[in-house]
């Protein structure tokens, strides 16, 4: 008898892929065969699952997605409350289970939780006598102390998404509003100016690489793996590769928290990557096999051993108990504990947001390139996002 095929639609990159080698190990444990119809970067993977979705092509049986896009995908996903015992969700953070909910209905599973902290060269400020930055006033002379002695200061996503979460940042530590109750954008602020010219003056004063407006999250780990930049506020999965001996930056890298305003406030862009079963899968009982397998103690451990952040709590207590006294490991769940415990910051879950989002960051970039001031940018988001939140 012909093995049954289940069609999936997953996220790429260095940080992500290592997973998908587990799929041979579900295929011989089930007698189900999994094609990967689809893997690319994040936007991309959203723009042809949604593609898809509107316009009836190719049907999926799983797809990846995240919890702050679920939302707009929410008409066309399988609900899983009724797929899940109470035991089976008993293991995973009930905060994060919440994240995934879209009006008090579960439409995905976690499958990490992000959080980004500062990777800065120890041996760099040390050499130049400068400190880790605690504030992104500190960071900025950092980085210029380090450009006018030949490297690059810093780097930061400066596109989509990335670009967005970076502004995010700023504008909420530094006391800005991203929207409010009724999902009006209040970005166009006093907060959101002075956010917005941070990154402008990042950029123009050449403290970032040269192309940075190009730059999504691989490139920019890549930069400070390569030994490129000197400091970038990464995200939890690339920790594996920053580490890896082979890395030309392994023994030369430290962490610190995420920097905070000169006010004193730290706000940290969080979310999760997740799995769901589009509602038009013809092999329900199959998908939610492999949703639960890839969501699975032993399957998390992969990407725990990566550097992501688990959302099972039994996985993330071995991942603590793991790691040496005093290593670099350990700091590092230390920072990322703390960094959950007080600066946490998710944009709103509404249908409407992938595209907000597409139209805030290149009204950023726009800015950041000089083809804008920081007032018209910002205005002309809000006013594009006004229109759209409104129709």
């Amino acid at each position: 008898m012909k093995s049954k095929t289940l069609r999936v639609a997953f996220i790429d990159g260095p940080a992500y892929a290592p997973l998908y080698a587990c799929l041979a190990q579900f295929s011989q444990q089930f007698g189900i065969q999994v094609d990967i119809g689809f893997k690319g970067t994040h936007p991309d993977l959203n723009r042809h699952v949604q593609e898809c979705f509107e316009n009836g092509l190719s049907s999926y049986d799983l797809i990846s997605t995240h919890t702050k896009y679920a939302p707009s995908q929410a008409r066309y996903l399988y609900g899983l409350d009724q797929a899940f015992t109470a035991e089976e969700l008993g293991d995973f953070s009930p905060a994060l289970l919440e994240l995934a909910r879209v009006q008090g209905e579960l439409i995905s599973i976690p499958r990490n939780f992000d959080a980004r902290l500062l990777v800065y060269r120890r041996d760099r400020l040390e050499e130049l006598g400068l400190s880790v930055p605690e504030t992104w006033e500190e960071l900025a002379d950092v980085a210029s102390r380090a450009t006018e002695a030949g490297y690059t200061g810093f780097v930061f996503p400066g596109m989509e998404s990335g670009l967005f979460g970076t502004f995010f940042e700023l504008l909420i530590s530094g006391g800005g509003q991203l929207f409010d109750e009724q999902l009006q954008p209040r970005f166009a602020s006093e907060a959101g100016v002075e956010a917005l010219h941070k990154l402008r003056q990042w950029y123009q004063c050449g403290w970032t690489p040269k192309g940075l407006p190009d730059m999504h999250y691989d490139e920019v780990s890549a930069s400070f793996r390569q030994g490129e930049s000197t400091m970038v506020t990464d995200w939890p999965g690339y920790f594996g590769l920053l580490s890896d001996p082979m890395s030309p930056v392994s023994n030369l890298f430290d962490l610190a928290l995420t920097p905070k305003s000169a006010s004193g406030r730290r706000a940290v862009y969080c979310g999760s990557h997740s799995f769901a079963v589009p509602a038009s899968s013809e092999h329900v009982e199959e998908a939610l096999l492999l949703l639960k397998f890839l969501t699975s103690p032993e399957v998390q451990a992969i990407d725990a051993d990566q550097g992501h952040v688990p959302v099972r709590q039994s996985v993330m207590t071995r991942q603590k108990q793991g790691a040496p006294p005093h290593s670099i490991a350990a700091r590092r769940w230390s920072l990322l504990e703390e960094t959950l415990a007080t600066s946490v910051i998710i944009p709103p879950k509404f249908p409407e947001y992938p595209a907000a989002e597409d139209i805030l960051w290149q009204a950023l970039r726009r800015c950041i390139v000089g083809e804008l001031s920081e007032q018209q940018a910002l205005a002309l988001a809000s006013e594009q996002i006004q229109q759209l939140v409104g129709s």
